[in-house]
């Protein structure tokens, strides 16, 4: 019995610290899509500079072709590096971004270029 008559329970509190989570965001690494624009367009730089090359150079003969088959090599490397980095940055924003809208299209622009030169190639 307590001091007024009334009984006295004892309960003791078991205080426990907030814990904060801190997440961190993921590293993204666009290592991929570096390599394969850099690629594509040291591909064009060198078809452009096939295409405009002398006549009597001595490969003149086959600038024209090489100009080409590099000008559509460089619009499938530049398409894909695009692409790789519009989903990445899709997957990491998780809506559509500025960024990813203009990755998608100059992937677009990439493959119709590509297609382009293709069609010329052959034809």
């Amino acid at each position: 019995m307590g001091p007024f008559g009334k009984e006295v329970i004892s309960v003791t509190q078991v205080l426990e610290r907030e814990r904060t989570e801190i997440t961190r965001t993921p590293v993204v690494r666009h290592v991929t899509e570096w390599v394969t624009g850099v690629v594509g367009a040291v591909a064009a730089a060198i078809g452009a500079y096939v295409y405009y090359a002398p006549t009597d150079w001595f490969l003149g003969d086959v600038s024209e072709s090489w100009a080409f088959g590099l000008f559509t090599g460089a619009g499938v490397l530049l398409a894909t590096a695009f692409g790789v980095f519009a989903r990445k940055a899709y997957l990491e924003d998780k809506y559509l971004s500025g960024r990813v809208t203009v990755a998608t299209v100059l992937s677009i622009a990439a493959i119709a270029g590509a297609v382009t030169f293709a069609l010329i190639w052959i034809l």
